[in-house]
């Protein structure tokens, strides 16, 4: 990021609201090249997993 980006985005984002200081799902995904894994493991609890791994448990 330049030095005007990081500037704008610590201005204008909501990275402080953030663990790590930005959002994957929100302003800072222009600047996100990739990731690795699931995408709703990365923004936070995959739901969908966990969901099917406490019904194979019978949990639910």
């Amino acid at each position: 990021m330049s030095e005007e980006q990081i500037t704008w985005y610590a201005q204008y984002s909501d990275g402080l609201d953030k663990a790590g200081g930005y959002g994957i799902q929100s302003d800072a995904a222009i600047y996100i090249k990739g990731i690795e894994g699931d995408y709703n493991n990365v923004v936070g609890l995959p739901v969908a997993r966990l969901y099917h791994e406490l019904a194979a448990l019978k949990l639910i």
